[in-house]
């Protein structure tokens, strides 16, 4: 096409002006739909690299967006965390507040044996802090159980709901006060018992039951659950109650270790008995130093 031009630029050039019109439309005319046809490819060229322009923006855009989203979703996941905590530890300063007559350290759960779940938790607190081996572990909720092993930094607790762990206690309401041992159960890890109870007593589904402070270890007045069944044991002479625990064993994240008890041991009835010739001894306030 381009010798095409040249040859009839040059043959209009010999001829003379008046063919140069004529040839000028004839080059038009034939050149014209070349000249379209490249423009046209030329503007697909163009709108082609634009395209891919804006889609990488696009896709860079995107790549920006959803790192924000998880950006924000983290921070909404940490700010959630945090207000679950701060409400947590509201509820544990209010408990302190509420137990003026208990010296607290609060601890955090660091580690469960995977096979002693509902036996044993660890705990980051240790000697270092003040604590010693007996000491009571509570939630404002209620008992949780006593420091089994001390170290450094960490201690370990044995949990109300290990079947190795023995709690004095008794039923709260005024009418009953009937006495027994709470023990963890081997066939429900999760529903303690109230043992050693006669068949007689004065116990109740929906009965609430607390610690009775004999022993030394636990303090009296620590919720421990609440009675969800009584089953008559086989003999005829006692039974026991199935607790459902104050505590929420399965969310167990931070605990109060009591340090000091500035409340009397009870004794038990026999012990106030007094032999012939031997002077009554008071009741000793119970207490562990930091």
């Amino acid at each position: 096409m381009a010798v095409l031009t040249v040859f009839l630029l040059a043959s209009t050039v010999a001829q003379g002006k008046y063919h140069f019109a004529f040839m000028e439309r004839v080059a038009i005319t034939l050149l014209a739909p070349v000249e379209y046809v490249l423009a046209k490819i030329g503007y697909s060229v163009r709108q082609t690299g634009l395209f891919a322009g804006e889609i990488m923006t696009v896709y860079r855009d995107n790549q920006a967006l959803k790192a924000q989203i998880a950006e924000l979703s983290q921070n909404n996941v940490n700010v959630t965390e945090i207000l679950a905590e701060n409400a947590r530890l509201r509820a544990m300063l209010d408990y302190k507040i509420g137990a003026p007559q208990f010296d607290f350290v609060t601890a955090k759960v660091i580690a469960r044996d995977p096979g002693t779940w509902t036996s044993i938790i660890i705990i980051n607190r240790g000697a270092a802090d003040g604590i010693a081996k007996d000491m009571a572990v509570v939630t404002p909720q209620g008992l949780v159980g006593s420091v089994v092993n001390v170290y450094d930094n960490a201690a370990k607790v044995q949990l109300i709901l290990d079947p190795r762990s023995a709690v004095g206690c008794l039923v709260q309401r005024p009418e009953s006060r009937v006495a027994g041992i709470v023990e963890g159960s081997g066939s429900n890890p999760l529903a303690p018992r109230m043992i050693n109870i006669a068949r007689d007593a004065d116990i109740i589904k929906s009965d609430k039951v607390i610690t009775s402070g004999f022993g030394g270890i636990y303090p009296k007045g620590l919720l421990i659950g609440e009675v969800m069944d009584i089953v008559n044991e086989e003999g005829g002479l006692l039974k026991y109650a199935v607790l459902k625990p104050a505590v929420d064993f399965d969310r167990l994240e931070e605990v109060l270790i009591i340090v000091r008890s500035r409340e009397p041991v009870p004794v038990p009835p026999s012990a106030t008995q007094v032999q012939p010739g031997q002077p009554s001894q008071p009741a000793q306030p119970r207490g562990a130093g930091r």
